[in-house]
């Protein structure tokens, strides 16, 4: 009986990816059609998106194009040791052409034993602030989102031995937050990169341990320090792995699109989480300033927790007034901490410019004496 079971699970398995790749071959097919008719239409910026699609040499597993739905599959997903999954953020066919397609070809080029498969199979708001303003944490949208991120994963029948990391920038970190919440997404490894929160305050919210779930954060990343959709990943009081994102001669990563830069520190820590080496991960800790400045923002958050989290599955009468109140507690939260986290800072560079000019330490600048 039990070797019986063991075939008809196979056999599933088997009948998964065959249909995986019945639904690549059609829509291959479909991209080519609609490209044809693009073409007679002199339709530039459609045709720019469907050639980009063809020569990406992916694999087209999910081409919905009224819906702005597509995923791509890079490498092949039976023999490889491990599976990433690219949840992007807002945007369009632009953004996937310029954009996501190379991010995920660079990931894919650097994880060896890959299978990278970028997902934009969810409706997104026009940007991250008009989310925050449609309070869409409590819309149909996200939890429609959160829960076919899920049945996608789901979808891919992966072996007991393939691991599974979950890589998240920007608003696709609040669509995987509400999986991992609210949807029993299952992965191994959660990676995500300049995000403005992920609909929790703390990690166990996500059912995630610890030295499984990273985070990047860059400098000057304005949409990462907004804070509106819950306490930021990178905080220190959050829990998890801060992972440096510029280190040495290597590509600086400075706005909320480079994560994926080939040669930097950030994609190669990327690399390293993906394919399970977590020893090799460049782990940044945090500085006194950040630390203060986490601990602020969580006390301010602390008050309303429990009411955000009753928030979460309340759809009655006022939920939207106590969601709206939530997310401008999150940012006044989040935006107080900034400040703290900034002020603490400048004074300490201010106090260690004063020690060095006085001689109470030596200029790191100056001559060393022999």
């Amino acid at each position: 009986m039990a070797r019986a079971d063991g075939d008809r699970s196979v056999t599933l398995c088997v009948r998964g990816k065959e249909l995986m790749a019945r639904r690549a071959a059609g829509n291959l097919a479909a991209v080519k059609m609609d490209l044809a008719a693009a073409r007679e239409e002199a339709d530039d910026e459609r045709i720019a998106l469907l050639e980009a699609l063809i020569a990406s040499g992916g694999d087209i597993v999910v081409y919905r194009p009224h819906l702005q739905h597509i995923a791509l599959l890079f490498g092949d997903i039976e023999s490889a040791e491990h599976v990433a999954v690219i949840v992007p953020g807002v945007g369009d066919g632009t953004n996937l052409r310029d954009d996501w397609i190379p991010d995920a070809q660079n990931l894919f080029e650097k994880a060896p034993a890959t299978a990278v498969v970028l997902w934009k199979g969810y409706d997104n708001p026009v940007d991250v602030m008009a989310a925050a303003a449609g309070s869409i944490e409590c819309s149909d949208e996200l939890v429609t989102a959160a829960g076919d991120l899920t049945a996608f994963v789901e979808s891919l029948d992966l072996e007991a031995d393939q691991s599974l990391t979950v890589v998240a920038h920007s608003f696709g970190s609040i669509v995987t937050g509400a999986a991992l919440a609210d949807c029993g997404l299952v992965v191994t490894d959660v990676i995500v990169a300049g995000s403005p929160g992920m609909t929790v305050d703390d990690l166990r919210e996500l059912h995630v341990e610890q030295s499984h779930f990273f985070s990047e954060q860059a400098p000057g990343d304005a949409i990462a320090e907004l804070g509106v959709f819950g306490a930021s990943p990178s905080s220190p009081t959050f829990g998890g792995t801060r992972m440096e994102v510029n280190a040495g001669e290597r590509p600086r990563v400075q706005s909320h699109s480079g994560y994926f830069t080939p040669g930097s520190e950030a994609l190669e820590n990327m690399a390293e989480v993906v394919t399970g080496h977590y020893e090799e991960v460049a782990r940044q800790h945090p500085t006194f300033p950040e630390i203060a400045g986490g601990l602020v923002c969580w006390a301010l958050r602390m008050p309303v927790a429990p009411l955000c989290a009753v928030g979460r599955h309340y759809r009655g009468p006022g939920f939207r007034v106590m969601t709206n109140w939530c997310r401008l507690v999150d940012l006044g939260a989040n935006e107080t901490g900034n400040l703290v986290t900034e002020v603490l800072d400048e004074s300490e560079r201010a106090l260690l410019w004063v020690a060095h000019r006085i001689g109470a330490l030596p200029d790191p600048e100056g001559d060393q004496a022999v």
